[in-house]
């Protein structure tokens, strides 16, 4: 419905396109080269997708608002017209037929994400299609657009007229376009301008000029375009999105790695990462002739001109490998060469420790199995290491084929002895480990050629090589945080330093690295003095590129037999203990090698070089008023952390300690500390504030609501906020943080990047990502929770009927209500009970599933019975839950004698614990399902289902004339609603959906075959 209010709400406030961001999101975990995920490892970065959408979202009005701009609206129907943005004719995910009404907000949506019609037309004949065409080549969110300058700059048009008036209230729409357009003009003529000035790198006075002509048309297009801040920018996706959408951006983050991170992914590239012609003499004095006569050979010169495409990354690549070179050229021969010619790519090792039973005493490897390689199915590949045993030596041959006999000579951390069978406990093993009296052997070789991967025993040479003498090892004697064992098992058994998790091979190969890089800065310096700000980028990205080798190289790296690949550490936010372990060889020419760490550098650089527009990165922590002017941001759009699920500054000491090596004469204040700040970080890490769980929880809370007062005071919209946790004590931290901040919650919305289906048991709706939208708020005083109960039924009854026409369904209807019951809840100081009480979150979490649930279900005609199955399949699913989950469904409003529930074996008890019984299930407690006049609408669909197992056609028809002749029978409405609560995979959600789809032909033939009773044969659907 039209707000009355004088300020429009935001489109984001209102209704969001959370089907199709879900699924662009899970696409977007699958794609690599050129994602930012593939710069530097960060933790729980968003999708991007539902960044960009999130953005945009937060800073368009919604153009059905009768507060919102007329020229907005007028811009929507310039830009969104055609076929390319029309409304569904029958919205896609829902079991009936919904037609979208095609309206302006719509055509907004559709805009942000709309499914292909590949998708529509395969959905209708239950078949799939790939991910990538999953969507519409015109959505916003999708991969392919990040760089799609006619999508862009629709969507930067949009967000244009939508900031500009506002404040413009009799704006025409077609001459604010215009001047868009020459504002954008101003910046791509200053860069063709710049960009092609011969050997622009050299400097001088018109390149200064042509320099600041650019420069000043960035800035008068970005003073007409909103300004977005992430208070907590972490990994940069949320930045990059809003710079990518043309806005001003803004993120700040404490962590110097992740700072680091922000600069490499959301400055340099846009700043840098230009095309430049190069004069050919000036081409072989930076590079040498053997570089321009191999340009000249590839056809990529012209005259004595060459252009290269990105200055950036073809200088990141020219470094890395020039370091390469010389790093190789010290160490290289410390990874030998195969006698057989192929290229060695890796090695496997294995941790050794000694049988605790005196009269054994035997060197064990601590293998946990003896596979190199376990491919899947019959055929698959297969190379194990096949034990031979010699009084208490223990060796290893290497053999093709399936092990005759399995073996794990470590389970559980406890070491299994090949020889007497003892066993030495885990607790007597890291006695071992701590006192440093354990070893490594090297196993196996693994090399490639044309004929992929083969393993062999290790030579004599590559012997030698583990066993030389390293000299004065420095090992970096950082500290790990030894206390944090969620996160860090490995230091149980033994591990103190950062240091500890390399071997002396990997530790020296490391150190040369870094020692060339640092040797280039002095030869920069030498040459020019001070590094200027290019050299200052390059250097990021050559220290990026030490964090990315150093991953990849410690000796607690998992080999992957089933894909014969070597997992690097801490893709799970932890470091687990390993007892086997894989080493990449560094300069061979595959995956994990220094040379491949290059490509996904450059191959980013090149991606977000086509945007013009850098983000502003501060390494500094959110919460200062004075950073911005009161009210001078458009949006805050961030990702807070996720209270104490990940110790992000604990993590990233690992890359700390490489990048202060490479970059603490470039960037001395920002590692001018030991390790990276801790204290001051916001996450509720007890092992920060002296093992005090409350101190920590404390700490999040009162660090949220710092930062969070203080952007409601730079904001003057809509401050959007993106969680991902599971607990209901972290959703409550949160929503009290942005409560007691002058804030309230006017909209919450899921992006679910697994595609789940049912909720789970402790309100865990609220388990997948959610974005809450928030806006300044002043409190009103007290209010009685009886009204205040009242009016948020009254919205949330609202909030069903407009969000269900949109296709919400399930959680994601079940979210959106979380949203509007605060909205109302966060109006007052403190809602109070009749005894005085004040009213928690974590009650009102309860109250909007109560309510919600009790405005879809009661929205059913059917009975009770079937109401409760429907509440608790909507709340649970077919997961366990605690008895007291039958008084919860009840309370929606069903007055069910719970005994009913046993008589119709609706549920099954398991201890404590109860479940619902799905079709089969209750077909083996009562064979006679449905069979009764009295029989509630779920018994006859569990017959229905039972009959369509057993291909019992003709009793189908029967039934189904009997109960359900026409297709506005209320058994078809509730089977509808059934197919949107059913998990996809589970047998009863295929059933219905098989009813469904075949609905038209099953109520024809049961006419017929009433007529004139034709014989009918086996289901063939």
């Amino acid at each position: 419905m039209p707000s009355t209010s004088a300020r429009a709400k935001k489109l984001i406030e209102v209704a969001m396109p959370i089907r199709e961001v879900s699924t662009e999101s899970v696409r977007d975990k699958s794609i690599r080269h050129g994602h930012i995920s593939t710069l530097h490892l960060w933790w729980a970065r968003r999708p991007l997708p539902v960044c960009r959408a999130v953005v945009f979202a937060s800073l368009v009005p919604d153009p059905e608002d009768a507060a919102c701009p007329p020229a907005f609206v007028e811009a929507i129907k310039l830009l969104l017209k055609g076929k390319n943005y029309q409304p569904y004719k029958d919205i896609p995910y829902t079991a009936i037929a919904d037609e979208m009404e095609d309206n302006p907000r719509n055509r907004l949506l559709c805009f942000i994400g709309r499914f292909s019609e590949e998708l529509v037309a395969a959905e209708k004949l239950g078949k799939t299609v790939p991910s990538k065409e999953r969507l519409s080549k015109h959505s916003l969110i999708k991969w392919e657009n990040k760089d799609n300058i006619d999508i862009l700059t629709i969507a930067r048009k949009l967000i244009y007229v939508a900031h500009n008036a506002e404040k413009q209230v009799d704006a025409d729409a077609g001459a604010m376009l215009k001047q868009y357009e020459q504002n954008y003009a101003a910046i791509t003529t200053a860069e063709k301008e710049l960009y092609e000035l011969e050997d622009r790198h050299m400097g001088g006075p018109k390149v200064e000029a042509l320099e600041t002509c650019l420069e000043t048309a960035i800035e008068a297009y970005l003073n007409e375009m909103p300004s977005v801040f992430d208070p907590f920018a972490g990994g940069g996706a949320i930045p990059l999105e809003a710079a990518r959408l043309g806005c001003r951006s803004f993120g700040n983050d404490i962590n110097p790695v992740a700072h680091i991170i922000q600069r490499a992914s959301l400055e340099f590239p846009q700043r840098y990462g230009k095309e430049i012609t190069f004069s050919q003499a000036e081409y072989t004095r930076l590079y040498g002739k053997a570089a321009w006569n191999l340009r000249y050979k590839e056809g990529r010169t012209f005259g004595e001109k060459t252009k290269v495409e990105n200055r950036l990354s073809h200088d990141v690549e020219h470094y890395a490998n020039l370091l390469l070179d010389r790093t190789k050229a010290k160490v290289g021969h410390l990874y030998p060469a195969d006698p057989n010619g192929e290229e060695v790519i890796a090695y496997y090792w294995a941790r050794t420790a000694t049988c605790t039973n005196p009269s054994c005493g035997a060197e064990v490897p601590l293998l946990r199995q003896g596979y190199l390689v376990n491919k899947k199915g019959k055929d698959g590949k297969k190379v194990h290491l096949h034990p031979t045993i010699k009084d208490k030596q223990i060796d290893f041959q290497i053999r093709e084929g399936k092990e005759s006999e399995s073996f794990s000579y470590i389970s559980r951390g406890n070491l299994n002895c090949p020889i007497c069978k003892n066993q030495t406990l885990a607790k007597e093993l890291k006695k071992q480990f701590k006192a440093e009296t354990t070893g490594t052997r090297l196993l196996a070789t693994i090399t490639t050629s044309n004929n992929g991967k083969s393993y062999r025993q290790p030579t004599s040479e590559e012997i030698e090589a583990v066993n030389a003498d390293f000299g004065n090892l420095q090992r970096p004697l950082e500290s790990m945080p030894v206390k944090y064992t969620q996160a860090l098992p490995s230091c149980t058994w033994g591990l103190e330093r950062w240091g500890d998790m390399f071997s002396p091979r990997q530790l020296t190969t490391l150190q040369t690295f870094v020692a060339e890089l640092n040797a280039l800065k002095a030869t920069w310096r030498k040459e020019g003095g001070e590094l200027t700000g290019y050299q200052r980028a390059l250097v990021t990205y050559l220290a990026v590129w030490v964090d990315r080798i150093a991953v990849a190289n410690t000796t607690f790296g998992i080999w992957h037999a089933g894909r014969e690949t070597l997992e690097r550490i801490m893709g799970r936010q932890a470091i687990a203990m390993v007892f086997d372990y894989p080493e990449s060889n560094p300069f061979c020419n595959y995956t994990g090698s220094a040379l491949n760490q290059i490509n996904w550098i450059v191959k980013y650089i090149d991606t977000e070089g086509m945007n013009f527009n850098a983000a502003v990165c501060n390494n500094s922590s959110s919460g200062e008023v004075a950073q911005f002017a009161e009210k001078s941001l458009s949006a805050v759009v961030t990702d807070p952390p996720y209270y104490d699920a990940i110790a992000y500054a604990d993590l990233s000491d690992f890359f700390y300690v490489w990048l202060k090596r490479t970059m603490a004469d470039v960037l001395p204040a920002i590692f001018a500390t030991p390790q990276t700040p801790k204290t001051e970080e916001c996450t509720a890490l007890k092992h920060h504030h002296n093992g005090s769980v409350d101190v920590a929880k404390k700490h999040f809370e009162d660090k949220l609501k710092q930062i969070f007062a203080a952007i409601q005071i730079q904001t003057k919209d809509v401050v959007s906020i993106m969680f991902a946790h599971q607990s209901t004590e972290a959703w409550t931290t949160l929503c009290n943080s942005i409560l007691g901040s002058n804030m309230n919650i006017q909209a919450s919305w899921a992006n679910d990047t697994e595609m789940t289906g049912a909720l789970k048991t402790n309100k865990a709706f609220l388990s997948s990502s959610v974005t809450v939208a928030c806006t300044p708020s002043a409190k009103k005083g007290y209010a009685d929770f009886n009204e205040v109960k009242q009016e948020i039924s009254e919205k949330i009854d609202v909030q069903v009927r407009d969000l269900y026409a949109l296709g919400f369904r399930g959680a994601d209807l079940l979210t959106a209500c979380f949203g509007q019951a605060v909205s109302v809840f966060g109006q007052y100081k403190a809602v109070e009970k009749a005894n005085g009480d004040e009213v928690t979150v974590e009650e009102l979490l309860d109250l909007a599933r109560e309510l919600a649930f009790r405005s879809i279900i009661n929205d059913v005609d059917t009975d009770e019975v079937t109401q409760f199955y429907m509440g608790w399949l909507a709340s649970t699913g077919f997961d366990e839950a605690d008895h007291d989950m039958v008084r919860k469904v009840t309370q929606i409003g069903l007055n069910i004698d719970t005994s009913l529930l046993d008589h119709y074996h609706i549920l099954i008890a398991n201890g404590t614990k109860q479940s619902l019984a799905d079709s089969h299930q209750r077909f083996q407690q009562q064979s006679s399902l449905g069979t009764k006049d009295t029989s509630p609408d779920i018994d006859r669909i569990h017959r229905l289902f039972r009959l369509l197992e057993i291909n019992n056609k003709p009793e189908l028809l029967n039934y189904l004339h009997d109960h359900a002749p026409t297709a506005e029978s209320p058994l078809w409405r509730v089977m509808n609603s059934l197919k949107e609560l059913l998990p996809p995979e589970h047998a009863d959600a295929k059933s219905v959906g098989v009813l469904l789809t075949n609905q038209e032909v099953l109520l024809r033939e049961a006419r017929e075959r009433q007529r004139k009773a034709a014989p009918q044969g086996r289901l063939d659907f």
